[in-house]
């Protein structure tokens, strides 16, 4: 549907989209900023051992809001489009446009690569059981953060330097019909940290396969929770391509029988926004180091009153 023969009523059904992916990006900002600080609030009551994972909690969180940012500001500038149809968009089709869609990519992949390293902390921990100095060093865990930032930015950068992000409908983003933009995004962006994420998966099962009969007690109760957080993981990131499904089915379809529907923007933007809300629900809900954020106080308590009944008796 083209700008020029939009009516009333398409006009209504566009903005009644775009308030849904504002309200969306909306829920996003706000539950991940809210936890973002929290952690940072409450960072005095996390015990040392525990600094690491709140770490890759906290990339991941950060990684999301920054994403749902640069989505929300994509939506308003559609919104505005569709309300006032008729102003020229020589203003908006611009480099900086294109940097904004190359930028929100480089949060999008961050994110994904925050769950790889989540995955790649557990198989760490369970690979170098016996030496927690090697799995517990938060530098090592920092520069790893810094070089998935790198390579977020270096993943996109070709599809930026070929001219794929397009501007279209009011935002710049690689277009939907392009065959060459969706094939680079689904290698660059998608399948290089969920491959990542698997073979993690993979190496740690083969691992606990071959050398279960050596493994304490302890240290099989201790597996058994990090393995439940790996799958977790894995399960998480295969969702999230899910939701990228309608992207890459739009391209297949216009291939097929040259049909796009006029709400495959919304459709394919508010899907990649919901996933990584659901993402971070998912780490909040099934994450137990959360959890200590809220009922740290309330652990304090049972100890001192144990002390004070074996002073009594």
């Amino acid at each position: 549907m083209s700008k020029g023969n939009l009516t009333n009523e398409s006009l209504t059904l566009y903005v009644i989209l775009d308030s849904i992916g504002i309200g969306l990006c909306a829920i996003a900002i706000c539950k991940t900023f809210i936890f973002i600080l929290f952690i940072l609030i409450r960072r005095h009551v996390i015990q040392s051992k525990e600094k690491i994972v709140f770490l890759l909690s906290l990339n991941m969180y950060t990684s999301i809001f920054v994403f749902a940012l640069f989505i929300l500001d994509m939506f308003i500038s559609m919104m505005k489009g569709h309300i006032n149809p008729d102003v020229s968009e020589m203003d908006q089709d611009t480099q900086w446009c294109r940097i904004k869609v190359y930028l929100s990519t480089i949060a999008l992949i961050s994110s994904l690569y925050s769950n790889t390293f989540q995955a790649l902390y557990r198989f760490f921990r369970i690979i170098y059981y016996t030496r927690p100095s090697f799995y517990q060093n938060i530098y090592f865990y920092n520069l790893g953060i810094l070089i998935l930032v790198c390579l977020s930015a270096l993943q996109p950068l070709p599809i930026l330097l070929i001219g794929e992000y397009q501007y279209e409908d009011y935002h710049c983003q690689i277009s939907l019909i392009s065959w060459r933009g969706m094939t680079m995004a689904t290698f660059l962006i998608w399948l290089l940290p969920v491959s990542l994420t698997i073979v993690i998966y993979v190496c740690t099962v083969h691992y606990i396969r071959h050398n279960s009969l050596t493994f304490t007690v302890q240290q099989q109760k201790r597996i058994k929770r990090d393995m439940t957080v790996i799958r977790r993981i894995l399960w998480l990131v295969i969702f999230i391509v899910l939701f990228g499904m309608p992207a890459v089915c739009t391209t297949i379809v216009y291939y097929l029988f040259g049909y796009v529907g006029w709400w495959a923007n919304h459709l394919t933007w508010s899907t990649f926004i919901l996933s990584f809300t659901g993402m971070s629900v998912v780490q909040t809900c099934y994450s137990p180091h959360l959890r200590v954020l809220w009922s740290k106080r309330r652990q304090q308590i049972v100890p001192t009153t144990a002390i004070t009944l074996r002073t009594l008796n």
